[in-house]
């Protein structure tokens, strides 16, 4: 599936024709439909009809063994981790209880090097999808390099990257970058109405710009405190930060022992961290880029505060982020957390 946002970068490559690169390293933000972009082009590659811009036909021969997941041309490299489903509640009581990996692993390299080796079956093109490209420790890429330097014939390296500055630099400079920003808010936000997500616009902020985490937020434990989310840190966190910290920690539990809460403590970190660099902006007289829809609510604190000491705010909150992971006492975490936030807009200009 290719979205929207995504077809420039469809069109670019198809305009390639025959001198499409043979790797390709799809980097940007999570949440933009990359992986759904490479398997298309994958599947576009394999396919034995399609033409152009088209797009995979699905009838084909072909197209028929990757919708049945069955095409011996089609690689897929990924963290062990992500090899299971997250539906499957029997997980944790099979096997030996190890944890599954998350990185990829040099065995996995070599057999797909190993794989390579032999010619298509098709006959036609072979297509390696690995993702996440920077789950690859240095040995795994290391082993994927002699690949990229010198690829076999009619094969196309799809690599997938959410953060591709911590791939080796080898790595990128033997890929050619097709890159994914977020779409405008505009649109972003007429294909979630499209998707039929309620508060939007808040959403999407608390996502950063990615349209399938805010449709995803929408439809998670999350979407039921986003609201109250912004209107505290607007403003009852700056008049009652100790009773903001009761609520939010009443959302980290679950109602019954056991059970998860409405969220945990990095998500909520990193939405007051995206809050305060909107504030910066508005400080600094430039538009807000991730609560758009709340410039009026974000202008009020610019003006309660300076950007020297908003900024030292959020710096605050990337140190204590790692403790957000494995805190001590959540409850004292969001008490000392709200405190220092509320102390930030505490003296006027």
């Amino acid at each position: 599936m290719i979205y929207d946002w995504c077809k420039p970068q469809w069109s670019q490559l198809m305009a390639l024709g025959s001198r499409l690169p043979h790797a390709l390293l799809l980097a940007g933000p999570s949440g933009l439909g990359k992986r759904e972009f490479a398997e298309a082009l994958a599947a576009r590659m394999l396919c034995e009809r399609a033409r152009g811009e088209e797009q995979a036909c699905g009838e084909c021969a072909s197209c028929r063994l990757i919708a049945g997941d069955n095409h011996p041309d089609w690689i897929t490299v990924r963290p062990e981790a992500l090899e299971e489903s997250p539906d499957d509640e029997s997980a944790d009581d099979e096997g030996d209880g190890k944890a599954k990996s998350t990185q990829i692993r040099i065995a996995q390299v070599r057999a797909v090097v190993e794989r390579l080796g032999v010619g298509s079956h098709q006959g036609g093109y072979r297509v390696v999808l690995l993702y996440p490209a920077e789950a690859m420790n240095v040995d795994s890429a290391n082993a994927l390099l002699k690949s990229l330097e010198e690829p076999p014939p009619n094969t196309l390296f799809l690599l997938i990257s959410d953060q591709p500055r911590k791939l080796l630099p080898t790595i990128r400079s033997r890929t050619r970058v097709l890159s994914f920003q977020q779409p405008p808010a505009d649109e972003a936000l007429a294909w979630l109405a499209q998707q039929g997500v309620r508060n939007a616009a808040d959403a999407l902020a608390l996502c950063a710009g990615s349209p399938l985490h805010a449709r995803d937020l929408a439809g998670s434990r999350d979407a039921q405190i986003q609201g109250q989310f912004v209107d505290d840190v607007a403003r009852q966190a700056l008049s009652s930060p100790l009773e903001v910290a009761a609520r939010w920690d009443g959302w980290l539990k679950g109602k019954k022992k056991g059970e998860p809460g409405l969220t945990d403590l990095p998500t909520l970190v990193t939405w007051l961290q995206r809050w305060l660099a909107d504030v910066v902006l508005l400080a600094q007289d430039c538009e807000p880029r991730v609560f758009v829809g709340r410039r009026a609510q974000l202008a009020q604190l610019a003006e309660r505060s300076d950007v020297a000491t908003v900024l030292r705010g959020y710096n605050e909150l990337l140190k204590v982020r790692a403790l957000a992971h494995h805190p001590l006492n959540a409850r004292l975490f969001l008490e000392d957390l709200l405190m220092r936030y509320a102390r930030l807009f505490r003296a006027a200009r």
